[in-house]
């Protein structure tokens, strides 16, 4: 099997959404914006906004400006390994620190990174050629012992690798067949391998995040306040609950970026400070706004305000493994009472627009035929009558308390079930105490935001598969669980494009009629801002991370 089928076919360039490029020509007048991941840069110019007069002569594209420091807010850092990491806002900067073999493109498609191209002899085997001339922070040459050196250490039990599951679960072997070409073993077909277990782009950790083995001898194999990688900027120093600092790397593989000299990371907790901040200049970008700060932002002639759809969503989580919820009509009953317009509109916003399937308009596996329940309190009583519970049937709904808008979407769906004579009872827990519950299954319902990947199949087995991360939500023995599992699974052993896009809007199509496992209400969002001399900034949909290789500040 070759590379060039389908979305395998490493790509040369990436677009970007047009609404996107709406937003960005409309408020900052961007003309280019360098989208390559394999040293190519795209040149986008966007359509001139309809109240601007057209110029006389040839609109100039401006021209990137080496040099300065970016200073960026965000909430806090808990590693710079990419093994051990957490998630969340890690993300911010080993994105800048660590190249994978693969990237993603902005539909959340593999493109080469460190691997240059690849191919499939067999269905069970990829055969990748690396790049030459490429060097780590530290100097060390990467090659294909180097590879080796990394999934030996994800492999390893004794690194607690959080990312040893994804690849143990696919790899059955790995070997070096020159100092440029790296073979996989399969255990299985598996269409999401590029992405999932060999991309820096998905989520904030990756086991294809290559770190120099020279890095890990030096600091006793613990990388966690210590980045080296290949990317386009290098580790300074990191001070505990205040900042990082990386700079430029002089020998990045790709010449001509990054543009900045120094990008600061400043640990602002308090997103109204942060805000505050922004507006006065101290920062110049800010990783994740809230909610409630988007008409300010909005209407600030000196900030520019980004909002993309990303994987992910939020929802009403059901334990349906064990009663009440494993009551189908039950499920249905609730969700059909459930307004998720409103809540798109009240709790995010409308920045968060309402789903109807599991996948935003900006990934591949999108299909916008398919349709969410409507509102519904009629049909929501007959189902309540179908499901045989009792009058003023009770149920605990879940919440993680360190999150208000999830709070207050529980508040709203409280109130929305109250109609139909159904009460939720609100149980605020501790985040770390919550995903011990969720992971166990000791839960009835929660309200929570649940972030995606950009590939289906990693999210599908994370919330929906009883073989997966939470097999104590499910039963294994119900006829629904089986026909879900059998898509999940089929829809990562087939490699045409095609195919699997059919698959996974069979599958979400099950999804939404069973009310199963998380019903999402809308779509999750990265939201960024920051000040107009800020250019070239592109939000990949694929990711909540912040990409700063092609970022310059206009003098």
């Amino acid at each position: 099997m070759s590379q060039d089928i389908d979305y395998w076919r490493p790509g040369l360039s990436q677009r970007l959404s047009r609404r996107r490029m709406l937003v960005e020509s409309a408020r900052i007048g961007l003309g280019v914006v360098g989208l390559s991941l394999l040293g190519c840069a795209t040149t986008t110019t966007p359509p001139t906004p309809p109240s601007t007069p057209k110029p006389a002569g040839p609109t100039p594209t401006p021209v990137p400006t080496y040099g300065g420091t970016l200073i960026v807010s965000q909430r806090g850092t808990t590693t710079l390994d990419p093994d051990i990491t957490s998630g969340g806002q890690d993300a911010f900067q080993l994105r800048n620190l660590y190249n994978g073999l693969t990237g993603l493109d902005v539909k959340g498609r593999p493109v080469p990174e460190l691997a240059t191209s690849w191919e499939f002899p067999d269905p069970t085997t990829v055969i990748m050629k690396l790049r030459k001339n490429v060097k780590f922070h530290d100097g060390v040459d990467f090659n294909a012992q180097v590879v080796k050196a990394n999934y030996d250490r994800t492999m390893n039990p004794a690194t607690k690798s959080k990312e040893k599951a994804k690849v143990d679960d696919v790899i059955k072997s790995y070997a070096v067949v020159d100092d440029y070409t790296f073979r996989f073993n399969l255990k299985r077909p598996s269409a999401s391998f590029l992405s999932v277990a060999t991309s820096r782009q998905t989520g904030s950790g990756s086991a294809g995040y290559m770190k120099s083995p020279e890095a890990l001898k030096k600091y006793n194999n613990d990388l966690r306040e210590h980045g080296v990688g290949t990317g386009p900027f290098e580790f300074v120093e990191w001070r505990l609950d205040d900042r990082i600092t990386v700079k430029k790397f002089p020998g990045f593989w790709e010449k001509g970026v990054p543009y900045l000299d120094q990008i600061t990371w400043r640990v602002i907790p308090d997103s109204t400070v942060a805000l505050t901040m922004l507006k006065s200049g101290e920062v110049q970008f800010d990783n994740w706004f809230d909610f409630k700060d988007y008409e300010i932002i909005k209407a600030d002639p000196n900030l520019v305000l980004v909002a993309e759809t990303v994987p992910g969503y939020v929802s009403i989580s059901f334990s349906q493994g064990k009663p009440p919820f494993n009551n189908r009509a039950l499920r249905q009953a609730v969700v059909y009472a459930i307004d998720r317009e409103a809540i798109s509109r009240v709790v995010y916003k409308g920045i968060q627009p309402p789903s109807e399937g599991l996948y935003g308009p900006d990934s591949w596996a999108h299909d916008p035929k398919i349709k969410s329940y409507p509102l519904d309190l009629a049909k929501a009583k007959e189902k309540l009558k179908e499901a045989g519970v009792p009058d003023n049937f009770e149920f605990t709904l879940s919440v993680a308390s360190a999150f208000p808008d999830w709070v207050q979407q529980g508040e709203m769906i409280q109130s929305m079930l109250a109609k139909i004579g159904v009460k939720a009872k609100l149980e605020l827990v501790e985040r770390a105490k919550m995903s011990t519950l969720r992971n166990a299954g000791d839960f009835e319902a929660e309200s929570v935001g649940s972030s995606g990947d950009t590939e289906p199949h990693q999210d599908l087995v994370g919330k929906f598969y009883s073989k997966g991360a939470r097999p104590k939500n499910f039963d294994p023995n119900n006829p629904d669980t089986k026909k879900v599992d059998a898509l999940i699974e089929k829809g990562d052993s087939v490699y045409d494009i095609e195919e699997r896009r059919a698959t996974y809007s069979e599958l979400q199509k099950l999804l939404i009629d069973l009310a199963y496992a998380y019903f999402p209400f809308t779509y999750q969002t990265s939201r960024v801002a920051y000040r107009k001399e800020v250019k070239g900034y592109v939000q990949f949909p694929g990711t909540y991370a912040t990409d700063l290789w092609r970022v310059w500040r206009a003098k």
